[in-house]
């Protein structure tokens, strides 16, 4: 990643950081020997082949060298990678980046980042992903989005919770779809996220859009979020040459992330946004297609104005013909807080790209159209399921927190919402996308693409105490047979990455109490400050 500007920002009184400076100087007087800078925020994510690379990145006190120590068992570190560094805003300190190369795919790997000097960070491990094949890959993902607390009723942090139960599922790694805190421009807000992240995404990469609340207090690299996060830039005719917008490739599966929050010009509003996803997956044609972006294309619009308008920021125009053509097979979003899913729909070719309604192709016509979802119940007050009211296409509507969780099995891709803490973690949904063309035989592999999600009883909140209803993290495998409508399941001896493909014929198989109501219209106002929405 190319070095972000320095910026300056004002930060709250009582931020955690800030308390740690102090303290580190007072150490670094009385304590010469005493490490002062070690990493804190571990987190990973890609920004290379997803087979064979991986980006760590972290956050110390002070400037330190900046060191990966890596190897295939357990407290055995057989190579170091180098990486670089630079001073974040105020209270994110250094921030350290570092890829890790010429790794083997379908590979776990241990490793520890800082150096021996300012200390490490405690050992983590990740799964490296599997050899890209257009046909074959069998892994777990899960979608996440508006995972922000939200003080609004009171509301605590949600979040740590619904991500340890989503790490349950064996992921590979996780989308998030935005508004990862409340504002952008408040530094210690960034803290917490990555405090309440760490035990989660030191062992699983994170990869997520811009949110509404994301941004500032610059634009681009001098971005808080920017500057946190280690993601692809975007290139090619289109690009942006940033990291608002991007994509990366996993198993037989794209996926490109879009950006409502910036980069709308061109021809009509988001234009170049969508001459860049079509050139992406042009040059990309794999067997799955999943693009994510904040604001929803088409949702529901409640009483009170509790939830946000279908197409906000007109993109529809723009993006549907692109996604249309190319037969995207799920768009997710975020930013309205609950969540609603769609029948297949095809706009463009209906001849309404612009439409702010879906337009149904039928309940269960995959192979024609695409699956929109608004998924925006990872922590935030979610909005009352009873103001769900009705809307043209949807198949479904909940006000429970929840997750999406997708398994991909070579031809057949399995997608469950759970609804998560405080409700009961449980499926409400699911849907099965079967294609044709080629079937997979799994090799064995005992470590493949099994991730360890580490402890998560320190997700939490600090000071917040075990995890309600978050399971245990020991022998948690995809749970796909338990679920209304699937019919796709995995064994807990099953690899989860990997195939070794042979062409054949395929066989396609046959709520909260009315007091809350109370509220609501402060909420609405509380949505039209500086950034508009909640």
């Amino acid at each position: 990643m190319n070095r972000r500007a320095r910026i300056s920002c004002q930060r709250r009184p009582g931020a955690r950081f800030p308390r740690l400076f102090v303290l580190g100087a007072l150490a670094s007087l009385l304590l010469p020997g005493l490490a002062i800078a070690a990493p804190d925020g571990l987190r990973l994510s890609f920004t290379g082949d997803t087979a064979t690379t991986m980006t760590v990145s972290w956050n110390t006190a002070a400037q330190t060298a900046t060191e990966v120590r890596y190897g295939t068992q357990m407290g055995v570190y057989t190579d170091t990678a180098t990486g670089t560094s630079f001073q974040g805003a105020g209270p994110l300190g250094w921030i350290h980046e570092a890829t890790l190369t010429g790794l083997e795919p379908d590979t776990r790997y241990y490793y520890v980042a800082g150096n021996a000097a300012d200390g490490w960070s405690q050992e983590a491990s990740f799964t490296t992903g599997p050899v890209e094949d257009q046909d074959c890959g069998t892994f777990n993902f899960v979608m996440l989005g508006d995972n922000r607390p939200d003080p609004t009723f009171g509301g605590g942090e949600n979040w740590p919770q619904i991500l340890a139960q989503a790490m349950n599922h064996q992921i590979s790694f996780s989308l998030n779809g935005g508004d990862l805190v409340i504002d952008g421009d408040q530094l210690d807000e960034w803290v917490d996220f990555l405090g309440w992240t760490e035990a989660a995404a030191s062992h699983v990469p994170l990869m997520p859009c811009l949110g509404n609340h994301d941004t500032g207090p610059g634009e681009g690299d001098t971005a808080n979020y920017n500057q946190i996060f280690a993601l692809p830039r975007s290139s090619g005719t289109h690009g942006s040459g940033t990291e608002d917008y991007y994509y990366f490739t996993f198993g037989n599966a794209i996926f490109v992330a879009l950006s409502t929050e910036s980069f709308e010009g061109g021809a009509i509003p988001f234009q170049t946004q969508a001459s860049y996803l079509d050139e992406v997956l042009t040059a990309n044609p794999k067997k799955w297609k999943f693009v994510w972006y904040h604001k929803p294309s088409y949702t529901h619009e409640a009483y009170f104005s509790i939830s946000h308008e279908p197409n906000e920021d007109g993109q529809n125009a723009a993006l549907t013909p692109v996604i249309d053509a190319h037969h995207v097979d799920v768009v997710f979003t975020s930013h309205n807080h609950w969540y609603e899913r769609f029948h297949p729909s095809a706009c463009a070719t209906a001849g309404s790209p612009g439409s702010d309604s879906a337009c149904s192709v039928g309940a269960n016509n995959f192979a024609d159209g695409t699956v929109y979802y608004v998924t925006g119940g990872a922590g935030a007050f979610t909005i009352p399921g009873m103001l769900c009211g009705s809307e043209s296409g949807r198949a479904n509507c909940s006000g429970d927190h929840h997750y999406i969780l997708v398994s991909i099995q070579n031809n057949v891709a399995t997608l469950e919402t759970w609804a998560a803490y405080p409700q009961t973690n449980q499926p409400i949904d699911s849907i099965t996308i079967t294609k044709p063309f080629v079937t997979c035989d799994e090799p064995p592999g005992p470590d493949a693409g099994v991730p360890d999600a580490g402890p998560m009883a320190d997700a939490g909140a600090p000071d917040s105490g075990p995890l309600p209803d978050a399971a245990p993290m020991v022998d948690a495998r995809p749970r796909l047979d338990s679920g209304p409508g699937s019919d796709a399941s995995v064994s807990p001896d099953s690899p989860k990455q990997g195939c070794s493909c042979q062409a054949s014929p395929s066989e396609l198989p046959s709520p909260l109490p009315l007091v809350l109501l109370g509220g609501l219209g402060l909420l609405a106002i509380r949505r039209r400050r500086r950034r508009r929405s909640m």
